[in-house]
């Protein structure tokens, strides 16, 4: 982070988060840190983290070129070897989409590149394979560190309508014309283009959210979902926080450590249902779902 706030490699760096963004951004009309109000703060900064891996793999034109060799020729004795050699897989890194499949949660899966073809790999994953499933698509950078395949830290996942995109988007700078089937591409050509997948990526996201109905009651009220958490008191047990949660009118307990609250729907005349939203008519609404328990 050090070496990227100096003048020439922000500079450089720029130009790169120009390339993923600029597009969506328009000309100021939009600023990168309103993006985390509409996805959410997790999503924004996984999408600059896509584009900081990008920077990483550039050779722009100054001396020197790379902003990988620069610092592990400066400071790479600093780093531990594990590092050193995750910093060099990440200078020659590739996005690319792949197809997941044999997920372990928490330990491994294997990724099929679904551009570049080939055999499926094994890759080592902790934290990935904890929400993955079988057969989800993901653009990613595999890299191989000290005999192993893991994935980089910028991984995005693919819904189907963001796959055809992404798809006719490579169609259209690789195919030949009328062209329905990819060409076989080049490693140095798909990772000229890194900044598609980010594009595709956050115009499926954004529509998507766009475009999302609303929901209301029966009533007329719009859902609204909310996570609280309360911290408990020194010493409470389990059985202290059930009997004060049965005590209280409107919970119902499902087993040991979940309890619905249930707000009962008064008697009156409903409130007119706006246009253009979804309703649901129910006996009573779910407001709050879960509640965890410590020991």
């Amino acid at each position: 982070m050090k070496f990227l706030s100096r003048d020439e490699w922000s500079e450089c760096f720029a130009e790169v988060f120009d390339h993923h963004f600029g597009p969506i951004l328009g000309d100021g009309d939009m600023e990168f840190e309103e993006l985390a109000e509409v996805l959410g703060e997790d999503r924004v900064m996984n999408l600059w983290g896509c584009a900081f891996e990008d920077f990483l793999t550039r050779d722009f034109e100054r001396e020197p070129s790379n902003i990988v060799d620069e610092y592990l020729k400066r400071r790479g004795w600093k780093e531990n070897a594990q590092t050193r050699a995750y910093m060099g897989a990440l200078r020659t890194s590739i996005m690319s989409l792949y197809e997941v499949s044999d997920v372990v949660p928490g330990q491994s899966l294997m990724a099929r590149d679904l551009l570049r073809g080939g055999e499926p790999i094994l890759v080592k994953e902790g934290t990935a394979t904890k929400t993955l499933k079988q057969w989800d698509k993901i653009a990613a950078r595999i890299v191989p560190v000290r005999g192993k395949n893991i994935l980089a830290g910028g991984v995005l996942p693919f819904t189907r309508e963001a796959t055809q995109s992404l798809f006719d988007a490579l169609l259209d700078v690789f195919g030949k014309r009328n062209a329905r089937k990819l060409p076989a591409i080049k490693d140095e050509d798909l990772r000229a283009v890194a900044f598609t997948f980010t594009l595709v990526w956050v115009s499926d996201a954004l529509d998507k959210v766009m475009n999302m109905p609303r929901v209301q009651n029966a009533e007329g009220d719009e859902f609204m979902f909310h996570d609280v958490r309360f911290p408990l008191a020194a010493g409470a047990t389990q059985e202290d926080i059930a009997a004060r949660l049965n005590g209280i009118a409107g919970m119902s307990q499902e087993n040991a450590q979940f309890w619905n609250w249930l707000g009962y729907m008064p008697q009156g005349e409903d409130r007119p249902k706006e246009a253009g939203t979804l309703s649901l008519d129910t006996a009573w609404t779910a407001v709050c779902a879960c509640w965890a328990m410590s020991s």
